[in-house]
């Protein structure tokens, strides 16, 4: 395991936190180091960090631990690295921050945040259920239902690719057709035949195949966040399942727990 020498300067390589202590394998933990001190600011938006020798030598690290927690940074979005050139932070983007708590579309939650996303490669299709969509849905593998699959993108930037899945019984192709406006679940909220209620929701890091990193603009093998998602009416009917790919640079999730009283 690597030492981690503290910084003993006044200059910025002062404010690098202390690493000490902490078992998690060392390459994450100079991630989470440099996501502080950029969090805290002493590195601007599109300042150049230092040379990764230097930068390593401040961190009291191996070039080699340094550039796995780089490159990590940088498929997140939150560095540039051009090569020839140097590192760089990245400018800000608009970053959907969200608690899982209230049942809300990616299109209200830009909305609240003073942008909105568009959506590319819209498919909207009906299909035969099969086996597995059937048991998750709760309806027989022949039924029909209708799939809904788009990049949402924002300023050019792919950041979310959804798929979505509604039984023809809860709402026909050309009803989603005709009243689809960028977002399944407004859809079904505004059609007002089956009430929604609430939603079961998984969220995981998963890495993007190739199909993925062609939607997402990513590479293969890249993080994201899957939130798989069932949608369920008063009647506890499933109304909706949906896989909801999020480019973590622009969305976030996080939930509120509370000490039980």
């Amino acid at each position: 395991m690597e030492n981690v020498r503290h910084p003993t300067t006044n200059s910025k390589s002062k404010m690098i936190p202390d690493l000490e202590r902490d078992y998690r394998p060392m390459y994450i933990r100079v991630q989470e180091a440099l996501t502080e001190l950029l969090d805290r600011q002493v590195y601007q938006p599109d300042d150049q960090l230092p040379s990764e020798p230097e930068l390593a030598q401040k961190l009291g690290v191996s070039r080699a631990t340094l550039r796995e927690a780089l490159r990590s940074l940088e498929e997140r979005g939150i560095i540039i690295r051009k090569h020839g050139v140097g590192t760089f932070v990245s400018s800000p983007v608009p970053l959907i921050e969200s608690g899982l708590e209230l049942l809300e579309s990616i299109d209200s939650l830009a909305r609240k945040k003073g942008f909105e996303c568009l959506t590319q490669d819209l498919v909207i299709e009906q299909e035969q259920a099969g086996a597995d969509i059937a048991a998750k849905l709760e309806i027989d593998e022949e039924d029909n239902v209708v799939v809904v699959r788009r990049t949402k993108v924002f300023d050019g930037e792919p950041m979310a690719y959804m798929h979505d899945v509604v039984p023809e019984k809860v709402a026909t192709l050309e009803e989603v057709r005709k009243g689809f406006k960028g977002s399944v679940l407004d859809f079904l909220v505004q059609k007002g035949e089956l009430l929604v209620a609430y939603a079961w929701a998984n969220i995981r890091p998963v890495a993007v195949d190739d199909f993925l990193a062609d939607k997402l603009a990513v590479r293969v093998g890249s993080p994201v966040l899957l939130l798989e998602e069932f949608l369920y009416s008063e009647a506890n009917q499933v109304i909706e399942y949906s896989l909801n790919y999020f480019v973590p640079k622009f969305c976030q999730f996080h939930i509120i727990r509370r000490v039980k009283s």
